[in-house]
């Protein structure tokens, strides 16, 4: 097969995958379309921010009430490309961003297998491969649960699947980054120029304005892979190519400026609700030292010592071999996601969620294994019989495409299982649309991420609250805009404690998850407050939890205890209250009510309930 054809095929067959959802859509349900994309795409939390982007907007608190906040610290090249395309076609952006960049992925992903093997089917071969791989497992996981299986899925789908922007757009940076690396052991010794030192710079900027995780992997790899790389004394090379390392420095310094801006000026609350916290020298030894014994651990050993053989053998039986030299790379890659969480526990001052150094670590390893079985077997059936080769491929695509076929009626019927979700969703975006709730500049307040999207991307501007990564507000005001409109509900004691958990010992508090993320994140290296205000049986949970594990979040007694007494000494501010609810009745807001009787019912569905204040 040629390479137009081979890459063709590849590309078609992952086009028609990503349009099972949308079929799906269009043939089950009679929904608009911003509640097809709202529920056909990922990481939907992004979108008020892409909205934001698109009208030149940093410091979005999306309440005109509170002006000169400060800007806040996404990283915001990830959201570029979208913010671009949402400002020139609206909604319809998700949906063909989502094949652009997925397609370009995949399209990057072929042409690194091909310069590996010189060879477009083995590219075709090894991009099915990645796609059988992730289908069974995803259709696995349907039937079967079992956690490695779920955990190896979870992996793969991060770095290669469609959550915006991270895969989406950051897999591009990288797998960019990851081609001109490939040329890397030639250039490096005999013909740097500056064209090819902006060809690894510029993805590396992209990637620490985007994913600071993979940014630090890569400038690990490319400093180790440089040593490695080298063929004459260092002090030689560097004399010869001093002027193009110091442009390298310089470009990457430049494009590190944003970042740089949004550390510097951003709000810090902002960046707490991101994760971020400042560590001592007695922390950082702890992380250190933990991190260095979970590399004992069955799971990691396996990877590495299967990476180990692999590498040994492959460089044992093929010394000089042009395809196991470019494998090396990987294997490079692997280490270096080993040092590069060590150096950054070492060096910075600060962390932040930093359990995706684990995940990429992972990510490396099995791609590398993957990547190195299918040289063993490529080098193994070097001299086979093209016609033999031929029908191998020919069995092969043919099992994909059949079990692509018989995933369509498994996917279909999970596809449904959220039914009733979005036919309520349809009912109220039709209520928005009858009643004129389009490109207003009302408030509304809701609890529901879905809700506050449909409000956002209907061109509405307020939110009474919102996101934590949406807004610049300070922690302060987003408490005060919460409870100021609580308070107008006239909602009693009971039904807030049970908002804030007060009386039980509730992890990942929805509510606290939805304002504030990952502010009150409690485990043995880090709690927001003394270990002594949480409740007994968390303390034992918090002492016991890893110190990767950012996304275990419970709120300490201390702040529950000043939260009822800001509610109980506030003074309702009447400019910060919303003209419309949107309420869902599930979790903790089962059983609410608004007690306020200025605050009219106007529609009821099984989960939701909309309000107008008279």
């Amino acid at each position: 097969m040629t390479s137009n054809k081979a890459l063709l095929f590849i590309l078609i067959l992952n086009f028609t995958y990503l349009s099972l959802k949308w079929i799906f859509s269009f043939y089950f349900f009679d929904e608009n379309l911003i509640i097809s994309v709202l529920s056909n795409t990922k990481d939907i939390q992004y979108y008020p921010l892409i909205k934001s982007l698109s009208e030149f907007d940093l410091n979005p608190t999306f309440l005109d009430y509170y002006n000169n906040t400060n800007i806040i610290n996404f990283p915001l090249a990830s959201l570029i490309i979208h913010s671009i395309f949402f400002k020139l076609i609206n909604i319809y952006s998700f949906i063909i961003l989502e094949f652009i960049l997925h397609l370009l992925l995949i399209f990057i992903l072929f042409n690194i297998i091909k310069k590996i093997f010189d060879s477009s089917n083995v590219a075709l071969a090894f991009s099915l491969i990645i796609f059988t791989v992730i289908l069974l497992l995803k259709l696995g996981g349907h039937f079967i649960n079992l956690e490695y299986l779920q955990k190896l899925y979870f992996i793969l789908n991060e770095n290669l699947g469609i959550r915006t922007p991270r895969p989406l757009v950051t897999g591009v940076f990288y797998f960019v980054f990851i081609y001109y690396i490939l040329f890397f052991q030639k250039r490096i010794n005999n013909q740097l120029s500056y064209i090819y030192i902006i060809k690894i710079a510029l993805p590396l900027g992209l990637l620490a304005n985007s994913f600071i995780f993979l940014f630090f992997n890569c400038l690990i790899f490319l400093f180790l892979f440089t040593a490695v790389s080298i063929d004459q004394k260092f002090s030689i090379w560097f004399k010869t190519n001093k002027k193009f390392i110091i442009f390298f420095i310089i470009l990457l310094s430049f494009f590190l400026l944003p970042f740089a801006v949004q550390m510097f000026f951003g709000e810090k609350d902002y960046s707490g609700r991101l994760g971020l916290i400042e560590i001592n020298l007695e922390q950082k030894f702890f992380l250190v030292k933990y991190y260095l014994s979970s590399l004992l651990r069955a799971e990691f050993l396996i990877l590495f010592i299967t990476t180990i053989f692999f590498h040994f053998y492959l460089n044992k039986k093929n010394k000089k071999n042009s395809i196991v030299d470019k494998i090396n790379v990987f294997f490079f890659i692997t280490l270096s996601s080993i040092f590069s969480p060590l150096l950054f526990f070492i060096f910075s001052p600060n962390i932040i969620s930093i359990f995706h150094f684990l995940n990429l670590m992972i990510f490396s390893f099995v791609f590398y294994i993957l990547l190195a079985f299918f040289g063993c077997i490529n080098l193994i059936l070097k001299d086979l019989d093209k016609s033999k080769k031929y029908l191998i491929n020919i069995y092969f695509t043919s099992f994909v495409v059949v079990l692509l076929i018989l995933s369509i009626p498994i996917e279909a019927k999970f596809f449904l299982k959220d039914k009733q979700k979005r036919i309520e969703l349809n009912q109220i975006d039709n209520f928005f649309n009858n009643n004129n709730l389009n490109n207003t500049n009302l408030k509304l307040f809701t609890n529901d991420l879905l809700i506050m999207n449909l409000w956002i991307l209907n061109g509405n501007k307020q939110l009474v609250i919102s996101d934590s990564f949406s807004n610049s507000l300070t922690d302060n005001q987003i408490e005060f805009n919460l409870m100021n409109a609580l308070k107008d509900f006239e909602i009693g004691e009971i039904q807030l404690k049970k908002l804030i958990s007060f009386e039980n010992s509730q992890i990942r508090n929805k509510l606290f998850m939805f304002l504030f993320n990952y502010k009150y994140q409690a485990n043995s290296l880090y709690t927001f407050s003394k270990l002594k205000n949480y409740n007994k049986d968390n303390q034992q949970i918090i002492t016991q939890t890893s110190p990767f594990r950012v996304q275990m979040q419970i709120v300490p007694n201390d702040e529950k205890q000043r939260l009822l007494r800001l509610f109980d000494n506030l003074k309702v501010n009447q400019n910060l209250l919303p003209e419309y609810v949107v309420i869902n009745n599930s979790g903790l807001f089962k059983d609410f009510k608004i007690k306020n009787n200025q605050y009219i019912i106007l529609l009821n569905t099984k989960n939701y309930q909309i309000l107008k204040r008279s």
